[in-house]
């Protein structure tokens, strides 16, 4: 009884009237760390400080998302933010206790990316997607990745186009219904809307097999000649070709233009090659006389032109002058002849004349490179600002050729000036897209299809129309029926507009790796806009990451399907390739002694073919890493085998890796070979030295 009272006087009151000590209260918290610039989305490396309000604190910080302890690293500087990153710090003074922890979440948001998409279903057509943006992340070797570099830069684009044939302008002309041709032609030749801005069109001088009949601009009687061309007009143009160039020049007036003749008249020929002489087939008869006329026949076509108000911007002597045939006006012209028709007589007329209207040698298939190798090689028109370089077919060969040539005469340029769809063509929309790429990457200023317009039979033509021959299976960028008016728009309307209308006349190339299963081509627009085609060249989708400078973005294309990537911005600092991804051998940044060529690889795309001995491919920025010790190529090869050998920044030394690459069986039977590799570390510039008897397709560091 006495515990529990004296329990209770406790209870009540023990202490003695409340003069005893307190307990000590906690120190105050030190103030939170600030951040500047403020948390948030930057479209660039942010340098982010650190402050304190408390006398005498120390900073204490992680960006790898933990919490900060006074075990975590000191901030003495500011701290460098080049990707996402979240930085947590918390302060620590003598006499307080820690500071809250402080967050700053930092996102560079880089520019903002328009997409277009057209998938081989055709459920979409230059269809807008959703936009995308980049961010600060480096791609890795597993990423797929699609490397833009622009301040690697090659031609300069002069447009994308397709040809005034006699049948197309009539059907525009004359079949179109009026509303019709009018959306048509703005489709054609502007960007507005649906519009697709061809910029680079073709004028066949006088008849093609697409023509309604056999007509040139100085026609005679058999066994009569027009030395002098007192007969030269163009009346025949007057009807329906020059109406529709003159809306389309209206429509697009930085539009280039390039002519020349599929025949000159038929009194011009060698009777020698033909009897009667006419304008289907035969050769040109080469004595002074008619050659001065032959010059003369493009001045008077040139100035006729330009005083209907259509200035012509190129001409070539000759349409595809190694084919000839008497199905539809030709001409054979050996690389010879024209050589000395260009120097001896075509030149001198254009300069007599002051036209500044320029050359393109050749205009025939990649498959005979020595034609214009013959015609440029002969100093006087090296020399001439009046020879602009060398125009392409796309019937034979690979378009490798031109950066063959390109590499031989560097201050001229190529143009691709005719490649028709038809209906021999299994997969147009598969077809156009690793073509047309093909073409860009090799150096070409322009893409050029064929027929602007057919009818739905494909015609008028030559076969159909006047009992000769031609191409009766040539398809269209636009139909016109021939019984309603009605103008659509056929497949090579959109695989054409998905370069044309991003890519404008004046733009540059850039670099741009291909990756496994995508080919790509890069250009930078003259208001600093790029613009990155894409194509996925395989039966699945496909996902890749587009690394631009530090920054990146990943997308997915839907099996054969193409999107074109657009945005402004200038690029911060510079992507790298890491060595341990599989390295396209065509995503080389310069090449000599050899052609990329399509591949029938599971890669799809295009490999490295017509390999001579010594020649290189060169691959900048090329990331090794801590270091690498094998090296994988993919090789075919249906000669004596080759070799290839790896060297860093020159081919000087010793190479880090020499592979052997034996004979498959065939030039597109695959198989990897690999070989070790020493001293590879860090960043450099890859160059492979191959001999030749062998493809390659790519490479991968391990």
């Amino acid at each position: 009884m006495l515990a529990g009272a004296l329990a209770g006087v406790c209870l009540a009151g023990c202490g003695g009237g409340g003069g005893g000590s307190s307990s000590t209260p906690p120190p105050t918290p030190a103030a939170t760390p600030t951040f500047s610039p403020a948390p948030g989305s930057f479209n660039a490396e942010q340098s982010v400080t650190l402050a304190d309000a408390t006398n005498g604190a120390t900073i204490y910080y992680t960006t790898d998302g933990s919490t900060p302890t006074t075990n975590s690293a000191v901030y003495s500087g500011a701290i460098a933010v080049n990707e996402d990153t979240t930085i947590e710090a918390m302060a620590a003074a003598s006499g307080y206790a820690n500071s809250a922890v402080a967050t700053g979440m930092y996102v560079l948001a880089g520019p903002s990316v328009s997409v277009v998409l057209s998938t081989h279903d055709r459920t979409s057509l230059l269809a807008a997607q959703p936009s995308l943006t980049f961010t600060a992340r480096t791609a890795t070797a597993s990423d797929n990745q699609v490397l833009a570099d622009e301040t690697q830069t090659y031609q300069t684009m002069e447009g994308f186009g397709a040809a005034f044939t006699d049948s197309a302008a009539y059907l525009l002309h004359e079949v179109a219904q009026s509303g019709a041709e009018t959306s048509a032609m703005n489709d054609l030749f502007t960007r507005n809307g649906g519009g697709i801005g061809l910029s680079f069109m073709r004028i066949p001088m006088g008849a093609s097999d697409l023509a309604r009949s056999v007509y040139s601009y100085d026609d005679m009687p058999v066994g009569q000649t027009d030395p002098t061309l007192a007969n030269f007009s163009i009346a025949h143009d007057q009807a329906d070709i020059l109406p529709v160039l003159q809306q389309a020049k209206a429509l697009n007036p930085a539009m280039k233009l390039m002519a020349n003749p599929w025949s000159p008249p038929g009194w011009m020929k060698d009777p020698a090659s033909m009897s009667p002489v006419s304008m289907l087939g035969g050769n040109l008869l080469l004595t002074s006389t008619n050659e001065a006329a032959f010059a003369n026949y493009f001045v008077k076509f040139i100035q006729a032109y330009a005083s209907a108000g259509v200035p012509i911007d190129y001409i070539s002597l000759q349409n595809e002058p190694l084919y000839v045939t008497t199905s539809y006006p030709s001409m054979g012209m050996d690389a010879g002849t024209q050589l000395s028709v260009l120097r001896d007589y075509a030149l001198p007329a254009l300069q007599a004349n002051n036209l500044s209207t320029q050359v393109l040698v050749y205009d025939h298939n990649w498959d005979t490179p020595a034609y214009p190798e013959t015609v440029l090689g002969d100093s006087t028109v090296l020399a001439s600002p009046l020879v602009a370089g060398t125009a392409w077919h796309g019937y034979g060969g690979p378009p490798g050729a031109q950066q063959t040539v390109q590499n031989l005469f560097p201050t001229k340029g190529q143009w691709e000036t005719e490649h028709s769809g038809g209906t021999w063509v299994s997969d147009q929309f598969t077809a156009d897209f690793v073509e047309i790429t093909g073409v860009l990457r090799n150096a070409a200023k322009a893409y050029v299809k064929w027929s602007l317009a057919l009818n739905e039979n494909l015609g008028p033509n030559l076969t159909q129309n006047a009992g000769l021959g031609g191409c009766n299976t040539c398809t269209p960028i636009v139909t016109v029926n021939s019984t309603t008016g009605a103008v659509t728009k056929d497949i090579e309307f959109y695989t054409l507009g998905q370069y044309s209308k991003y890519v404008l006349p004046g733009a540059v190339r850039i670099y741009s790796s291909n990756a496994n299963g995508i080919d790509t081509v890069a250009f930078k627009n003259p208001d600093g806009s790029k613009a990155l085609v894409a194509f996925n060249n395989t039966g699945a989708s496909n996902s890749f990451r587009l690394q631009w400078g530090t920054q990146s973005f990943p997308y997915t294309l839907p099996a054969l399907s193409a999107a074109t990537f657009t945005w402004a911005g200038t690029q911060t600092g510079t992507g790298t390739m890491p060595a341990t991804a599989e390295i396209q051998g065509s995503s080389y940044a310069t090449e000599s002694g050899l052609q990329s060529e399509t591949t029938s690889d599971t890669t799809g795309g295009y490999d490295l073919g017509y390999l001579t001995n010594g020649a290189q491919a060169v691959y900048k920025n090329v990331d090794f890493g801590a270091g690498v010790s094998t090296v994988k190529v993919r090789e075919a090869s249906a000669g004596s085998g080759a070799t290839a050998k790896f060297y860093l920044d020159s081919t000087a030394g010793t190479p880090i890796a020499t592979v052997t690459l034996p004979v498959t069986g065939g030039w597109q039977t695959w198989q990897t070979v690999s070989a070790p590799v020493t001293a590879a570390t860090g960043v450099h510039t890859l160059y492979v030295v191959f001999s030749s008897g062998a493809n390659v397709n790519w490479y991968q560091f391990q």
